[in-house]
């Protein structure tokens, strides 16, 4: 937990500071290779073979692929020769991550030691080409700035839908190119040499728009671009230029800054040692509430999230306030049961009010709650649910498990990052700045800028820490995660009845991870040859067994989006349209 803890901060402070301060991480690359293709209908396959030099041991690595407007990444793959893995995707708005878990032994029980690892990752992105008026574009971000290794060799391969013939590109910047040319008719081959820690490398590809014979997964936007984008580049390099002149001076003072958050994590983040070392628990460790677990131990302490409310349908389904209709792969009916309720919570209520609003003939229809409801009324609905959810949960109960004095001093921290960056961007736009720090202003205002909302996101769990008692609640709850996510362990050492599968299902919800848990209750079921009548035995099982997860997420999913899409614009130069992001070990 330490190290992990650890390195978490140690990215999002490195991410600041120049190649002369960054510390050695636990691994290098020494070799890149990617092939870009731009496919007729507007989508981009991408396949990266990154080298990975891991020094010590490591659970895996990670690659995070950002995203804007409605791009997205689909059919993922990845590939490491001679290496084991697992791949695990996390999706949000605005990017998928990717945590291959390597592994050195068939049955995955050995981590990936003192090693060279080739891992290749494959995909495709919509959305991510551009469509004008009187032109197509690929800008591509080929190498994000979130990676803590530099790289000693790279190669992009675009392949474009037709010729070069009008074909306009450029990298950005051009510092680390040793090559950049043709190398057959539709392929555009570039070689860079040392590219430092925690900088980007843009390719812009300007195209005719005809090579894209239909747009169905482009960005279409009624303007005309290519004058603007040649602008834009000429502009981009002129400020390029200017920015190379900066002085080891600013990197100095960012340094300097930078350094508070650690000394934070040093003083404040440091878990307290215990006596507790157990590797599994085997049934559910303590008697907190599924709501208690996921306010604690899913996520930032202290916060509540959609698992819970998910975890609490569930729990209600399995007390016997709803009763399961019918249960299919194509949807789940519930309805809602004579039960008395006047032992229930206020947030407990209010969901079976709510569910209860979509009723027809007394029927719940989950799957089509997301059809009948409306953005707003649920947005209505949760706001209050939330709030009836968190006075469940005491304040003196969480400061009791948790000393949240270092999270709210890097939140202080990042409260004076934000009051220097608004400096900073008074002087630049009123020109109070002297020409000569003109640029050391610019680069110091966007380093506030990050810094403070990178220092607002990090999880409280970073720079706070656990008292005694809340680091043994928390390892505990932990590992009856590993314990529930891990088959082999569940082929050993099963639950001991159905309805003890159902109590493991209402917490697993809670700790956010259901479907591999269900995944691993039917692997199990399945073994065992289980009449599929017992199953009724448990409601929260038969409604896992049969998809009621999905439906319940994919239903909530689609109200709880924005109704409307954002608008395409021409990208600037250097900000890369689609790809970039980082990676590493972890």
């Amino acid at each position: 937990m330490k190290l992990k803890k650890f390195s978490m901060i140690l990215l999002v402070m490195l991410i600041f500071v120049s190649a002369t301060f960054a510390a050695d991480g636990d691994y290098k690359i020494p070799e890149v290779v990617k092939d870009i293709t731009v496919n007729e209908d507007g989508s981009v396959h991408i396949t990266e073979k990154i080298v990975y030099d891991i020094e010590g041991s490591v659970n895996g690595v990670y690659r995070d692929i950002p995203l804007s407007g409605k791009q997205s990444v689909r059919n993922i793959s990845v590939k490491t020769p001679g290496y084991y893995n697992t791949l695990e995707v996390q999706r949000s708005t605005n990017s998928t991550l990717l945590r291959v878990w390597l592994y050195e032994d068939m049955a995955k029980t050995r981590k990936t030691e003192n090693a060279k690892v080739e891992v290749t990752y494959d995909y495709i992105i919509r959305k991510g080409v551009k469509v004008y008026n009187d032109i197509a574009e690929m800008q591509y971000m080929t190498w994000g700035g979130k990676w803590d290794s530099k790289v000693e060799h790279m190669e992009s391969n675009i392949h474009i839908p037709g010729n070069k013939n009008d074909i306009e590109y450029w990298n950005n910047p051009e510092d680390k190119v040793v090559s950049s040319q043709w190398t057959s008719e539709d392929t555009l081959t570039t070689k860079l040499e040392n590219i430092d820690a925690h900088t980007t490398f843009e390719q812009r590809l300007l195209m005719p728009k005809k090579y894209i014979k239909n747009t169905t997964f482009a960005q279409v936007i009624h303007i005309d671009a290519k004058q603007r984008i040649e602008e834009d580049q000429r502009k981009y390099k002129e400020e390029h230029d200017q920015q190379n002149s900066i002085n080891i001076i600013a990197w100095t003072i960012l340094g300097v800054l930078l350094l508070i958050p650690f000394g934070i994590y040093g003083f404040f983040g440091r878990e307290p040692k215990i006596e507790y070392n157990a590797e599994y628990e085997y049934d559910l460790p303590t008697d907190a509430t599924p709501l208690q677990v996921n306010y604690l131990i899913n996520g930032n302490v202290g916060v509540i999230t959609n698992d819970a409310m998910y975890a609490t349908i569930l729990d209600l389904i399995n007390r016997k306030y709803f009763k399961i209709v019918a249960n299919d792969a194509e949807n789940t009916i519930i309805r809602q049961t004579n039960k008395d309720t006047g032992d229930l919570k206020e947030y407990e209520l209010s969901l079976i009010d709510f569910l209860s609003s979509f009723a027809q003939d007394g029927d719940i229809s989950i799957g089509y709650v997301g059809k009948r409801s409306h953005h707003q009324q649920f947005q209505n609905f949760s706001t209050k649910w939330y709030k009836q959810a968190r006075e469940e949960t005491s304040s003196t109960w969480r400061k009791q498990y948790f000393d949240d004095k270092g999270s709210n001093l890097l939140l202080y921290c990042g409260i004076m990052f934000w009051v220097l960056f608004i400096i900073t961007a008074i002087g630049i736009t009123f020109k109070l700045i002297p020409t000569y720090l003109a640029i050391v202003a610019l680069v110091s205002m966007f380093v506030f800028m990050f810094g403070a909302v990178l220092l607002f996101v990090v999880p409280n769990t970073v720079p706070g820490r656990w008292t005694p008692e809340g680091k043994e609640f928390h390892d505990k709850w932990k590992n009856f995660e590993k314990y529930i996510k891990d088959y082999s362990l569940i082929n050993e050492r099963p639950p001991s009845s159905i309805q003890v599968w159902g109590k493991y299902l209402i917490y697993a919800s809670a700790l956010g991870c259901a479907d591999q848990v269900t995944k691993n209750m039917k692997e199990y079921f399945k073994s065992i040859d289980i009449v599929e009548d017992s199953l009724n035995d448990s409601s929260a099982v038969s409604f896992a067994y049969y998809n009621g997860f999905s439906h319940v997420e994919s239903s909530f999913n689609t109200i709880s989006q924005s109704e409307s899409d954002s608008s395409g614009s021409i990208g600037s130069s250097g900000s890369g349209g689609f790809g970039g992001g980082g990676g590493g070990t972890f």
